[in-house]
């Protein structure tokens, strides 16, 4: 809900950490900016639509440029 808004248009990644077999953590005070955000030399996966969520995360990095 913050994609393009809020932050980088394609989204940002996360890493879930495995806590205990078949449970993980996602915390999404570390989540970042793909190597797209920062040049047009890096091309970036979009997401699949079952990766996206439908409440807003302000949490994590942000928009890189203002107009980005």
């Amino acid at each position: 809900m913050t994609t393009d808004r809020e932050t980088y248009g394609v989204g940002r990644y996360v890493e879930p950490k495995e806590t205990a077999p078949g449970l993980y953590l996602i915390d999404f005070n570390y989540a970042y900016n793909p190597y797209c955000a920062y040049s047009n030399r890096w091309s970036c996966p979009v997401p699949p639509a079952e990766n996206r969520l439908t409440v807003a995360v302000r949490a994590g990095e942000m928009k890189f440029h203002p107009d980005s």
